[in-house]
C-alpha cells in the first residue's frame, strides 16, 4: 500500500513556516493530472534552459515550454528542480528519489515540507468545506495575504493528482490516502504561521550590566544617538538567489566578513576594486558607492594614498561568533538600530518600521532598503527572527540583548531648523510630503483605486514630466511625457495598483495588458506602483520590460529629488535598465548628492577661511588646499577637474559666491544670500 510505503521512510523535517515558499506552480495541461505532467517534465531533464520541454495533456494535446520558464517559475520555488553546476536544469534530490519510488505520498510530504499551507490544508477539510473556505482558513488562520483563490486551486490540483483529496461537487474531501498523510505530516499551528503565541524563554546568557566594546562602554549620551548616522548605504552581498531575505547569497554579516578578509592586510584602491568586482560581481560605479559606505562603517580606512587596510578592529567584529558584537557596534553608529528591537514584539512589516522610525525617532531618511538591511544584521547575530517574507519579531535573546543598549529616545518628527545665519543652510526645496502620504493613503486602501492613480500621477509630475492621468478600460492610469527635444523626448505609461492587505497578487499585473497599452500611447517605458509585489513579479517584469516600483520607493525618490533633481535625461537612462532599475537610480542620486555636498563643504571651507581672524592670505583659499581638506571626507577623492567645475559654477556671475583671483578664490556673499538668490531662480523659473 502507497500509505504502507509512507510509513516506512523517515519521516521528512519540514521547514519552518517563515522558509516554506507561497508558490506552488501550476504546469499546463489539467488540474488532476499535475503529478503526471511532472514526470514527464521531470524525465527530460538535465536540460540547458534555452530548449524546449514538451508533455502531453491527459487528452493527448502536446503542450510546450522554454525549460528556463518552466523550472524557474513552477519547478524551482518548491524545489522540484534545481541548477547544476554547469547551469542546467536539472531534477532536484527528492525528485530524482520520487521518480524512482512512484510514491505520491512521498512526494506530497516533500511538497508540504516546502510549501506553506499544503498539509495544512489537508488539516482544514471539514464534512461541507469549499475551496473558498480554505482560503478563508489560509488568510484568517494563518496569516496568509492571498487575495484570490488561485493559491487554494494551486494546492488543491496537487492535491487532487496524488491521490490525497477529491472533489464531491464543491465540496473538498480527504481521501483514505490523504488521512494517512495527515496523520504523518509535522503541521505548522496557526498561532506559529501568525508569528503569535511563541513567547521564547528569557536567554541564559543575559548580558550583565552595560555593554562594552573593547573596554568603551555603550552607554552613550542622546545627543550622541541623534547625531548617528543615518544611511549604512550599499554593502554587495553577491549574485541574486531566491531569499526574500535580501535577495543575495551571502547574509549581510557574511558579506562583511567577506569584504574585510579580500583586504586582507591592506590593498590598493585598484587592487581591491578588481577583487571585489571579481567576488561580487559589482562595476566600478557600485564599489565606488560601497567604499563610500564601508568606510563609514569604520571597518576599513585609509593608511596612504589610494590604500586602505581593515581598522584595528574590523576582524573582530566581523568574525564568526561575533554578531552580536557587531550588532552592538552599528547601534552606536547608525540611527534606528537596536530601537527596532523594542517594536518587534509583535511582527512586523518592514514598511511599518519605516513610518515607525520617520514618526516616532525623526529618522526622515528611513527607506525600506536600509531598514532591511539593519533586520539582516540583527537576524545574523539572531536577535530578530523572519515570521513569513515580509514579517519579522524578536527573538528572546533580542528582548535580552535590548536590555544593556542605550537607546535613542522617541521625539516628534519636526522639520529641521535652518540656520540662515552660516553655511550649514539646508536645501531651499521642501520635499513632496503630501503626495508621499497621498501614496501610502489610498495605496494601501484597495478600493480608492482612482485616488490612487491621481496619487500617482502628481508624483511623476514632481519628477517633471508632464503627467495626465487616463485611466478607465482599455486606458493606462498615468502617461507621463517628458517633454524635451524631439531626439531627447520619451514618454511613460504607470500602471497604479492599490492593494488592501499591502501586496499585489500575481493575477493582479497583467503584462498583455501593459504590452497593449504601451503600443497604443506609444510609449517608451512601462512602470508599475504599488505597494509590494508578490514575488514571482519580479522575474515575469524583467522578462516582459515592464518595472515594478513600490510606494516606499517611490517615496524615496521624491525625496531625494526634491533636494537633488535627477535631469529627465537621466532618469530615461535609469528607465533602460529595467532589472536593475532601483540600484541605478539610487546611484544616480547618490552621485547627485555627492555633488551637493562638495558644493556645500567648498561654500564652508570658503567661509571659515573668510572669518577666520587670522586668514593666511586675505580670506583667499586655493583650490590646492581646498581638494587637501575635501580628501579626508569623499570617497572617491575629489578629481581637480571636479572640484574646478564647481568653484567655476560658483564663482560665475550668476551665483556671486566666489572671487577667483589667480586661481585662489574667496567669499564674497553670505551662505545666507547665496541659498536665498540660487532659490529665487528656482521660483522664476518653476512653471508648476
Amino acid at each position: 500500500m502507497k500509505g504502507e510505503q509512507m510509513h516506512s521512510r523517515q519521516p521528512v523535517p519540514a521547514k519552518p513556516w517563515r522558509d516554506r515558499v507561497n508558490s506552488l506552480g501550476y504546469i499546463q495541461g489539467g488540474t488532476e493530472a499535475q503529478a503526471d505532467l511532472l514526470r514527464q517534465v521531470l524525465v527530460q531533464l538535465p536540460c540547458d534552459g534555452k530548449e524546449s520541454l514538451e508533455w502531453r495533456t491527459p487528452e493527448g494535446k502536446s503542450v510546450s515550454a522554454r525549460c528556463e520558464d518552466l523550472c524557474r517559475r513552477v519547478l524551482s520555488a518548491p524545489g522540484l528542480a534545481e541548477r547544476s553546476a554547469g547551469a542546467q536544469w536539472q531534477p532536484s534530490a527528492y525528485a530524482r528519489q520520487w521518480l524512482e519510488n512512484r510514491d505520491n505520498s512521498f512526494l506530497a510530504a516533500h511538497l508540504h515540507a516546502r510549501v506553506k499551507f499544503f498539509g495544512e490544508l489537508l488539516l482544514a477539510i471539514g464534512d461541507q468545506t469549499k475551496q473558498v473556505d480554505l482560503l478563508e482558513v489560509a488568510k484568517e488562520m494563518y496569516g496568509l495575504n492571498w487575495t484570490s483563490p488561485s493559491p487554494v486551486r494551486d494546492r488543491t490540483g496537487w492535491l487532487r493528482s496524488l491521490g490525497m483529496i477529491e472533489l464531491w461537487g464543491q465540496r473538498v474531501v480527504r481521501t483514505e490516502l490523504g488521512d494517512t498523510l495527515l496523520e504523518a505530516l509535522p503541521l505548522c499551528p496557526p498561532e506559529s504561521a501568525r508569528g503569535e503565541g511563541e513567547e521564547a524563554a528569557e536567554s541564559d546568557d543575559d548580558e550583565e550590566g552595560p555593554l562594552t566594546l573593547f573596554g568603551d562602554s555603550l552607554q552613550l549620551e542622546q545627543v550622541d544617538l541623534k547625531n548617528r548616522r543615518a544611511l549604512i548605504g550599499y554593502i554587495p552581498r553577491g549574485n541574486a538567489s531566491d531569499s526574500r531575505d535580501g535577495d543575495s547569497t551571502l547574509t549581510a554579516t557574511a558579506a562583511l566578513r567577506r569584504l574585510v578578509a579580500l583586504l586582507g592586510d591592506g590593498a590598493a584602491l585598484e587592487e581591491f576594486s578588481e577583487l571585489c568586482g571579481s567576488e561580487f560581481g559589482i562595476s566600478k560605479t557600485s564599489f565606488t558607492t560601497m567604499m563610500h559606505a564601508l568606510r563609514h562603517t569604520g571597518l576599513i580606512e585609509q593608511t596612504s594614498f589610494n590604500h586602505f587596510a581593515p581598522s584595528e578592529d574590523a576582524h573582530r567584529l566581523v568574525d564568526q561568533g561575533n554578531e552580536r558584537l557587531l550588532a552592538a557596534y552599528l547601534h552606536a553608529r547608525y540611527l534606528f538600530f537596536g530601537e527596532i528591537l523594542c517594536h518587534l514584539s509583535k511582527p512586523a512589516t518592514t514598511s511599518a518600521l519605516v513610518t515607525l522610525a520617520k514618526e516616532t525617532y525623526g529618522y526622515a531618511q528611513a527607506s525600506n532598503g536600509e531598514i532591511r538591511l539593519r533586520l539582516a544584521f540583527l537576524q545574523d547575530a539572531g536577535l530578530v527572527e523572519r515570521v513569513d517574507w515580509q514579517r519579522f519579531r524578536v527573538t528572546a535573546a533580542g528582548r535580552s540583548f535590548v536590555k544593556n543598549l542605550t537607546l535613542q529616545l522617541p521625539v516628534e518628527a519636526e522639520p529641521e531648523e535652518t540656520d540662515l545665519a552660516g553655511p550649514q543652510n539646508a536645501s531651499p526645496s521642501s520635499a513632496p510630503e503630501a503626495v508621499i502620504a497621498q501614496l501610502r493613503q489610498y495605496g494601501n486602501v484597495g478600493t480608492d483605486s482612482r485616488e490612487f492613480e491621481e496619487a500617482v500621477g502628481r508624483a511623476f509630475a514632481f519628477l517633471g514630466f508632464q503627467a495626465e492621468h487616463l485611466g478607465g478600460s482599455g486606458r493606462t492610469d498615468v502617461l507621463g511625457i517628458a517633454q524635451l527635444a524631439t531626439k531627447d523626448r520619451y514618454r511613460i505609461i504607470v500602471d497604479a495598483k492599490s492593494s488592501g492587505n499591502g501586496q499585489v497578487a500575481e493575477s493582479s499585473v497583467k503584462f498583455d495588458a501593459l504590452r497593449d497599452h504601451k503600443r497604443k500611447h506609444k510609449a517608451d517605458h512601462v512602470v508599475v506602483v504599488a505597494p509590494e509585489f508578490a514575488p514571482r513579479l519580479k522575474n515575469w517584469a524583467v522578462e516582459n520590460e515592464v518595472i515594478l516600483l513600490r510606494i516606499e520607493d517611490l517615496a524615496t525618490v521624491l525625496d531625494r529629488h526634491s533636494r537633488n533633481p535627477m535631469p529627465l535625461t537621466e532618469l530615461r537612462d535609469s528607465f533602460s535598465h529595467i532589472d536593475t532599475f532601483s540600484d541605478d537610480l539610487a546611484e544616480r542620486y547618490q552621485a547627485l548628492e555627492r555633488r551637493s555636498l562638495l558644493v556645500r563643504r567648498i561654500i564652508d571651507l570658503a567661509f571659515q577661511e573668510a572669518v577666520d581672524e587670522d586668514p593666511i592670505d586675505d580670506g583667499y583659499i586655493s583650490v590646492e588646499n581646498i581638494i587637501y581638506a575635501l580628501r579626508k571626507e569623499f570617497t572617491p577623492r575629489p578629481s581637480r577637474e571636479e572640484v574646478d567645475e564647481l568653484i567655476a559654477f560658483l564663482s560665475s556671475p550668476v551665483v556671486a559666491a566666489l572671487e577667483t583671483t589667480k586661481g585662489r578664490h574667496k567669499l564674497i556673499d553670505s551662505p545666507r544670500n547665496v541659498a536665498l538668490r540660487l532659490a529665487g531662480f528656482g521660483g522664476t523659473v518653476a512653471t508648476g
